[in-house]
Order: C-alpha cells, then structure tokens, then sequence
C-alpha cells in the first residue's frame, strides 16, 4: 500500500489591473497587504510587480506552503480590507489561478 502524498503547495500567479495608474496610495495598499501576507504561518513568498510594458498592469505572485494556509490568507482581515479599498484605489480586472503543486525542483 502507497502512503498518501503530504498535501501540496499553492502557487498564485496572475494579474489586475490599476485603472488611473499606480498612485502612491496604490502603492501604499500593496505595501500593506504584502507585508501582513508575508508575516502570515505558511507564506513562503509574495510579491507584486508593475509590469514593465503595461504600468496599469500588475502581476502578483504567492507561494503558500499548503491549501490551508492560502484558505486562511483569504480568509484574513487584512485580505478582506484590501479588497474592499480596491474600488477607491481604481483597481479591478483580477486574473487570478492558483495552482497546486506536489513537487518543485531548481532549473
């Protein structure tokens, strides 16, 4: 009998967009949320980036250690507090996918 595989980790990758731009206050709110994110058990990685050849475009980027520790990242206070300033920031046209994984090797 084959024991069960340990439960995989979580990739995020996908963009939204930033309709009047990437303003100092959007800037703030991303501050914000990635730090509160990255202090969260099971984080291994998260990051925004505006995209170099569409600067309303701005991809985001997460690694959780498993599916629960992503559930309850989007469970969190703070996730739910910069989702609701997303319509006063002008932000929207979230492109999102999460995928999990059970194995990763360095290239």
């Amino acid at each position: 009998m084959t024991e069960p595989k340990p439960p995989g980790a979580v990739i995020v990758a996908g963009t939204f967009r930033a309709r009047r731009g990437v303003t100092l206050p959007v800037l703030a709110a991303m501050a914000a949320m990635s730090t509160a994110s990255r202090a969260e058990e099971g984080c291994e990685l998260y990051t925004y980036a505006v995209d170099a050849f569409d600067p309303m475009t701005i991809r985001v980027f997460e690694i959780w250690t498993d599916m629960a520790s992503f559930i309850r990242h989007r469970e969190a206070n703070h996730t739910k507090i910069w989702r609701g300033k997303w319509n006063d920031l002008g932000l929207g046209d979230a492109n999102l996918t999460s995928y999990e994984i059970d194995e990763k090797a360095p290239l």
